[in-house]
């Protein structure tokens, strides 16, 4: 690591010190301690003023000048005070206003997930018996003897022809054909 380029307002802030400096393990050697420092001489107590030194071993409850008088609040107290209850008060409203909207939050969220299991079971009902209706169907189409008729159920013959499709009426009616009448499939078969 270089150190940047000293210049006049840095000086030699950045540049390690030289081994001509003290080291920091040195003592520090303020002077002598014992000299030249007096301290002042003690002033007597103006005139006028008693020396109350030796009262601070008298309780002060024992005086009757010294009754406790209950201090008058100022009015920045006053107001303080009423404030601190006005912010209690605040407090609480939030509190029960809290408190109420978290309990109806709690109603609505079982009602969502009653409603929720509800279709849920409703979806679960149809979807068997949809998938009954169509095993049925399966079953029913493999008993059958045409088989024309399974294929005319696999194609879908309603669909309308779009712009620029090929027609395939003829090879719907064929079809149509073939399931209606099954000695005619059966010939086409053998």
């Amino acid at each position: 690591f270089n150190p940047p380029p000293s210049d006049t307002q840095t000086g030699d802030f950045f540049n390690p010190p030289s081994d001509s400096q003290p080291s920091s393990d040195a003592p520090i050697i303020l002077g002598d301690p014992s000299g030249g420092y007096d301290a002042p001489p003690e002033a007597a107590p103006p005139a006028g003023v008693e020396n109350v030194a030796d009262d601070d071993d008298a309780d002060p409850a024992a005086d009757p000048s010294f009754a406790m008088i209950p201090a008058e609040q100022s009015p920045m107290a006053k107001w303080n005070e009423q404030w601190q209850q006005t912010l209690l008060a605040r407090k609480d409203e939030e509190n029960a206003t809290k408190a109420s909207h978290v309990e109806k939050a709690r109603e609505e969220i079982a009602a969502f997930q009653a409603a929720r299991e509800k279709k849920r079971e409703m979806r679960m009902a149809k979807n068997r018996s949809d998938e009954q209706e169509k095993l049925e169907a399966i079953e029913a189409d493999l008993e059958n003897d045409n088989s024309w008729q399974r294929v005319v159920k696999m194609v879908e013959l309603n669909q309308d022809g779009a712009s620029g499709s090929v027609d395939t009426g003829r090879m719907k009616d064929l079809l149509v054909l073939l399931k209606n009448e099954p000695t005619r499939a059966d010939v086409l078969t053998a």
